[in-house]
């Protein structure tokens, strides 16, 4: 199933907008800024994941 570039990527966006949407709720104690901060990091996952796979 996570074999296809394409369900990685999903997946990635997915959780990532999850974590953001998630610490975006809570963002009045430090907990929800941890899980924004979380958030952007899967994000750039993302992002370099993709770069891996036009690099390799």
């Amino acid at each position: 199933m996570m074999d296809n570039p394409l369900n990685v990527m999903t997946a990635l966006i997915l959780l990532g907008m999850l974590l953001l949407g998630t610490g975006y709720a809570r963002r009045a104690s430090d907990a929800g800024v941890v899980v924004m901060a979380i958030g952007v990091l899967v994000m750039l996952s993302s992002l370099a994941y993709r770069l891996f796979l036009a690099l390799n």
